[in-house]
């Protein structure tokens, strides 16, 4: 898709990062997917400035999409119904700007279709970042979110996903709630100055939000579980330092694996069962083991028709291969 823009600037000031958006929705009312990259799309493992040099090096072939992460763009994408309108996705990356080629082409190996991504300005010429601002994940999806939403139309409805490895889930639901009109103003300074983001990036973040109508469009949020197998020492979830306001939401969905979150978006309507099958097959195997139990947990209610249709895809996939020494 090419190089990025930089950040708009708002009363002589810019938050450093680097965006595309190749489709303004503003006559778009259905749905939209906003999309964390590391650890919800691509397995991305930093914790210093030489992780973030050690990353910049590998190739697109290096990246390991999480399982079931591909096949769950696909069938968003395509919606539940074959021919209809490509439903929008976009990437907000915790990465620099100069690793948007990798991972765009590492995009393309995987088919995954997007409309827009934001990544962080650490080497390029439109600023000159402050070295908290390579920690900072607030002031960062914050801005990088909100931008996006001044350029849709408030009738879009919103499922954004990530994982609990950062802060995710509340910093979607403090975006939930600016949208909302809940929080702005001296609330939302005092907000993220408690989580340590810059005085000029505050003012920054509260004059986006000003321009906003106060309308939440976040219909859910899906936070995938980091396995303890894929944490980095002393990258357990926070437990002791609480968050500056009441971040508790109904809309937040916890995951153990992308099958879960399939069986969520199913019931919702989002996808068909084509799609959901080829994620729960991608992500649990070829067999379907469980698929009926994972469907029937899922809310709202999936039908019984429903169901069947997914059976009858499931039937439809190639027999595997019996291993070594198993009797054909």
């Amino acid at each position: 898709m090419g190089q990025g823009t930089p950040a708009p600037e708002r009363n002589g000031h810019r938050y450093p990062l680097v965006r595309s958006n190749e489709r303004k929705l503003t006559d778009y009312a259905g749905p939209v997917y906003l999309w964390d990259i590391d650890n919800t799309y691509l397995m991305t493992e930093w914790s210093s400035v030489r992780d973030l040099l050690r990353i910049r090096f590998e190739t697109a072939l290096d990246k390991r999409p999480v399982s079931g992460a591909p096949e769950l763009l696909q069938a968003l994408r395509r919606g539940p119904q074959a021919g209809a309108e490509r439903r929008p996705i976009y990437f907000v990356s915790a990465s620099p700007e100069t690793m948007r080629p990798v991972l765009e082409k590492r995009m393309l190996l995987d088919g995954v279709e997007q409309d827009g991504a934001t990544f962080r300005d650490l080497w390029t010429q439109y600023s000159t970042p402050h070295l908290r601002h390579l920690r900072d994940v607030y002031g960062y999806k914050i801005a990088a979110l909100l931008l996006y939403r001044l350029e849709s139309s408030p009738n879009t409805r919103e499922t954004l996903f990530g994982d609990d490895r950062e802060h995710d889930p509340e910093v979607y639901v403090l975006y939930a709630r600016i949208c909302g009109g809940g929080m702005r103003g001296k609330s939302l300074e005092e907000v993220l100055a408690a989580r340590g983001v810059r005085r000029p990036d505050v003012a920054y973040i509260s004059a986006l939000a000003s321009g906003l109508p106060e309308k939440d469009p976040v219909e859910r949020i899906v936070i995938r579980r980091v396995k303890p197998i894929e944490r980095s020492p002393g990258d357990e979830p926070e437990t002791g330092k609480s968050s500056p306001f009441d971040a508790s939401d109904t809309r937040v969905h916890l995951v153990h694996d992308y099958a879960e979150a399939a069986a969520l978006l199913f019931a919702a309507g989002l996808m068909d069962a084509r799609g959901f099958a080829r994620i729960f097959t991608a992500v649990r195997g070829e067999s379907g083991r469980d698929v009926e139990r994972v469907l029937r947990e899922a809310r709202p209610e999936v039908r019984p028709e429903a169901i069947a249709a997914v059976n009858a895809e499931l039937s439809r996939l190639p027999t595997p291969l019996p291993e070594q020494g198993e009797p054909t």
